[in-house]
């Protein structure tokens, strides 16, 4: 399916403006997501630590989420005040505190999965936190742990010790249309279970630029700081997306964006099962994507990618590479742009062979290299 034109990256509050400062992006296998930020901006190149999930996936008789089809009678749907019935006792707000923090260090929303405690969230929401507080839409409240988050997606898992709790109902993403009914519920700036109402605004909005990008659906339903993790609801009154960022600068209004649930249930289960996406490829870099104005004035080519960082057990550095060097080839395609790169870590796994083709500028040399692909614990 043809990816939308993708928007200014100037007017996106979102991490891939805090690696574009801070010097490039993670290169990996799977999909990088917008990673839209209302509280807080994050450093693509911090490596999170692995978080070990005491219960494997296959031990955990509840877990069992299913994406049901839209009902077949496509009339318009349920009233606005049903949907909020049905759908909001399995909203939650999420207060997040660091290890040694007395006030909250970030808040947002999540969404109930099952019935014995696991909450979806965006990673943001939770990231830096070590204790989690989720309170219920009957104002009970209980502590809660990181299961485990992925920023690559903005996904993160929660898990209370709690039963009988009732799950959202999830349905097919891809079902949607443009001009369909749909609303959102969360804890728009700290106001809990807000509810907003529109309509799908587009689909597949690549808001990448450059880096591995989820495929997302474009509301124009208000999402507000305090959004963050919350359901995006059709009008049948299932969960199709994951509320996780907007536009923000005063000559927009309403263009909000959601993770479809349909790509985003698959990095959930790896969540829950592992503490983080399994069998992603990585090289280990960060990079910078070239063009005509950020390579010639810095003595670089005007296309390619170049290198500005060597992450951890990274193996590119055991092959000569250095920092400044510019990948111009990998496996036979010649690299442009960030995405050309991307769609070629997405054909491997973690310990096969990538052929690469390095420019060096300060000499004008090319060398060729092949290096063992990481697995990304991000």
């Amino acid at each position: 399916m043809k990816k939308s034109r993708k928007l200014p990256a100037i007017l996106l509050v979102v991490a891939l403006l805090a690696a574009a400062l801070g010097g490039g992006f993670a290169v990996g296998k799977g999909m990088e997501s917008a990673g839209i930020m209302e509280e807080l901006l994050y450093d693509l190149n911090i490596t999170i630590p692995h978080i070990e999930n005491p219960q494997p996936l296959d031990e955990i008789a509840d877990f069992n989420v299913e994406i049901q089809p839209v009902p077949e009678n496509r009339d318009e749907g349920y009233a606005t005040t049903d949907i909020y019935e049905k759908v909001n006792p399995s909203v939650v707000n999420i207060t997040v505190y660091g290890s040694q923090s007395i006030s909250a260090i970030g808040s947002g929303t999540g969404i109930v999965m099952t019935d014995d405690g696991y909450i979806i969230t965006n990673a943001h929401v939770v990231d830096g936190g070590t204790s989690v507080n989720v309170v219920f839409a009957d104002d009970t409240n209980a502590n809660g742990r990181i299961i485990g988050m992925d920023k690559t997606t903005d996904l993160a898992v929660v898990k209370v010790e709690k039963h009988g709790l009732i799950p959202a109902e999830f349905g097919d993403s891809g079902a949607l249309k443009v001009g369909e009914r749909v609303v959102a519920i969360g804890n728009a700036g700290g106001l809990s279970s807000t509810m907003t109402q529109g309509i799908i605004s587009g689909l597949n909005r690549d808001l990448g630029e450059g880096a591995r990008s989820l495929e997302l659906i474009q509301v124009d339903a208000a999402i507000n700081p305090g959004n963050s993790g919350g359901p995006l609801i059709n009008r049948f009154g299932q969960v199709v997306g994951i509320n996780s960022s907007k536009i923000a600068d005063i000559d927009y209004e309403g263009i909000g964006f959601s993770i479809p649930i349909n790509e985003a249930m698959p990095i959930i289960e790896n969540i829950v099962e592992y503490g983080y996406v399994k069998g992603r490829a990585v090289l280990g870099i960060s990079i910078v994507e070239l063009n005509s104005t950020n390579g010639p004035i810095n003595g670089l080519p005007s296309k390619g990618v170049c290198v500005v960082e060597f992450n951890e057990g990274c193996r590119m550095q055991e092959k000569g590479v250095q920092l400044r060097d510019v990948i111009i080839e990998a496996n036979g395609r010649e690299i442009i742009t960030s995405d050309d790169l991307l769609e070629e870590l997405d054909k491997f796994s973690p310990g096969d062979n990538f052929d690469l083709v390095i420019y060096r500028a300060y000499d004008n040399s090319t060398f060729s290299v092949t290096v063992e692909l990481i697995e990304s614990l991000q």
